[in-house]
């Protein structure tokens, strides 16, 4: 049978703002086993918002059991209880408030140089589409970026002969990203790439000149021309 017709239409009515549901903080991946599998779009991060299944109650009211990490402002555990369905969304926009807190909040461990160059590359391109926050980039710009990305990690590559130690660990971690930004390629939206490749350029822009000129400066005119982008 349909796994669609295994729940209850109550149920299905609960979860259905989810289904197309996007944010810059987080992603909606296949639940596989449970009703809701919501990641934090930070790939160094390991928070996520679970619903993993549903009971009925004697007086045929409905729960889930949500599972989420952090679990609030004071604890960045994991947190597993039973929820009335009429409180998903509260609860969900509870953990999403608290990844806007995560990114919003000064620390030591933040790098000021990288998100700053982040924050220019991407003001430095339009996406020319009003549905970049929902649709992915088509098939032939996908196709696109994934040549960009492998002919990147090989200039990378190449980069690290005669680096410092340091240099040589900061150019592993971007060869790294470009691995998961081509996997992300098409299942995230033209946005939530652009915020990737933007964060990308602006981590590779402190490493060096020499490494964004190889990896950015010398396509950019490329990359507007391929993905609609307008400076």
């Amino acid at each position: 049978m349909n796994k669609k017709k295994k729940l209850p239409i109550t149920i299905l009515k609960s979860l259905e703002s989810f289904v197309n549901l996007t944010g810059e903080k987080f992603k909606i991946i296949d639940p596989k086993e449970n009703l809701l599998h919501v990641l934090d779009i930070d790939s160094t991060s390991d928070f996520y918002f679970k619903i993993e299944k549903y009971e009925k109650k004697q007086n045929g009211s409905f729960q889930f059991l949500m599972n989420r990490k952090p679990t609030n402002e004071h604890e960045n555990g994991n947190h597993r209880t039973w929820i009335d369905i009429k409180n998903l969304e509260p609860q969900f926009k509870s953990w999403i408030n608290l990844l806007d807190q995560y990114e919003t909040i000064e620390s030591f461990f933040d790098d000021p140089i990288v998100k700053s160059n982040a924050e220019r590359f991407f003001q430095k391109f339009d996406i020319i589409d009003e549905n970049a926050d929902k649709e992915t980039f088509d098939l032939e710009q996908q196709l696109f970026l994934e040549e960009y990305l492998i002919n990147s990690r090989k200039k990378l590559e190449k980069l690290k002969k005669g680096k410092t130690k340091e240099q040589v660990i900061e150019i592993e971690i971007l060869e790294n990203e470009t691995e998961e930004i081509q996997s992300a390629l098409t299942v995230e939206s033209k946005k939530k790439i652009m915020v990737r490749l933007s964060k990308f350029w602006g981590r590779a822009q402190k490493t060096g000149l020499q490494v964004i000129k190889e990896i950015f400066v010398s396509v950019t005119a490329e990359l507007a021309k391929r993905l609609m982008l307008g400076p």
